[in-house]
């Protein structure tokens, strides 16, 4: 049955979606008056659920449904001002006046249950132009000199910033990243000129996760221009390793990105700086037998691991391996290599590391199938004791 406090809200709301009562003088009134009530109801009716996770639920469906009502009224608005002109004054003043209840009604949803706000959801319309003045008047303030080493990579941070609010829109959680990432530079450059020891921009791109592509390829660029100056490859292999070493002692912030859905900064350089280092390694062993220190020499005996799984199944199994993290190894290019050289398959003695890599990455709906009952064979003799 469905509680009178969350009928009270849905009536409420559906006021202004019905679109009838804006047409009608009283309409103002009455609705101010029901949004006194509803900011209490709202206590009321999130307290009353026993489950958290039906609390945020509940708070992010009224959200949403305010700022659908409220890019609405906002759009309508704007497009009756241009139709009518002075015309309908009243009806446009009371509209607007519905406006501001319902933005009264957002602001104090965000400031008593900012937890439970959705991070994808996306800020009103109307609110949209003054949160992009403000952030580039902000980013401008903060600009750095022409002759400072991270002037340019500030100007690709500001760049990305700019393409991603013109191209998808501000979300909630966007607009929080964005404001604390903002203040975390302010406070790095005040804190560098009270003390020697800099914190340098790069530092901050990687603890905020600012993972744009035109910043990754940027601080990538740095890397490469600073290892091709160096021409002994055992050099080369240390200078990584102490980019390596540098990126990973940054503290990263949990569960914080610029782009929700792009590989993590930090994860892609490392990843990247791995295969470099295993290239150059490789080099060095196979012009001179020389290894680097703390490194291994792989001695190839020729056994091989017999196996009844095709290509396509062993990759199958190395990626949901990998995925719940069963393997830990952070490199996939070199634990495949090593899988082709050391294992055969059902039908090949000799297995194409690329071929490998390239079943690994493009996982075929049958294969999926095969496996599953693979690991369902393997469940059924789990169950039975050995």
């Amino acid at each position: 049955m469905q509680n009178k406090s969350e009928n009270h809200i849905d009536v409420l709301l559906n006021l202004i979606s019905s679109g009838e009562i804006l047409e009608a003088g009283q309409y103002c009134q009455q609705f101010q008056k029901g949004n006194k009530k509803l900011k209490s109801i709202l206590f009321r009716q999130f307290y009353s659920f026993e489950i958290e996770g039906m609390q945020q639920l509940f708070i992010r469906n009224i959200h949403a449904r305010l700022i659908f009502l409220i890019d609405d009224l906002f759009k309508a608005t704007g497009k009756r001002k241009n139709e009518d002109g002075d015309q309908n004054k009243e009806l446009i003043n009371g509209r607007e006046s519905v406006l501001l209840t319902l933005e009264d009604l957002l602001v104090f949803i965000g400031a008593n249950f900012a937890e439970s706000i959705d991070p994808a959801q996306k800020m009103p319309l109307k609110f949209h132009d003054s949160f992009i003045k403000k952030l580039t008047e902000e980013f401008l303030r903060l600009s750095l000199p022409a002759d400072d080493p991270d002037c340019i990579l500030f100007e690709k941070v500001k760049a990305s910033v700019q393409n991603r609010l013109r191209k998808r829109g501000i979300t909630y959680g966007l607009m929080a990243y964005l404001n604390e990432f903002a203040l975390e530079i302010e406070k790095v450059q005040l804190s560098n000129r009270e003390h020697p020891f800099s914190i340098t921009l790069q530092d901050v791109l990687l603890a905020y996760n600012f993972n744009s592509l035109s910043v990754v390829h940027y601080l990538n660029s740095i890397i490469i221009k600073e290892v091709n100056m160096i021409e002994s490859a055992k050099e080369k292999i240390e200078c990584l390793n102490r980019w390596l070493k540098e990126i990973n002692q940054v503290p990263v912030k949990p569960d914080c990105a610029f782009n929700d859905w792009h590989q993590s900064l930090c994860l892609f350089l490392c990843n990247w700086i791995r295969e470099e280092i295993l290239f150059y390694e490789k080099g060095l062993l196979l012009f001179s037998g020389v290894y680097p220190a703390g490194t291994q020499s792989i001695v190839n005996t020729g056994y091989k691991i017999e196996t009844e799984l095709s290509v396509n199944q062993l990759a199958c199994v190395v990626r949901l391996f990998m995925e719940c993290e069963i393997l830990k190894n952070k490199n996939v290019r070199e634990l495949l290599n090593f899988l082709a050289e050391h294992t055969c398959s059902k039908k090949r003695e000799n297995i194409s590391a690329e071929s490998l890599r390239l079943k690994y990455y493009n996982i075929e709906e049958s294969t999926r199938e095969e496996v599953r009952k693979i690991l369902f064979r393997l469940l059924k003799k789990s169950n039975i004791p050995m």
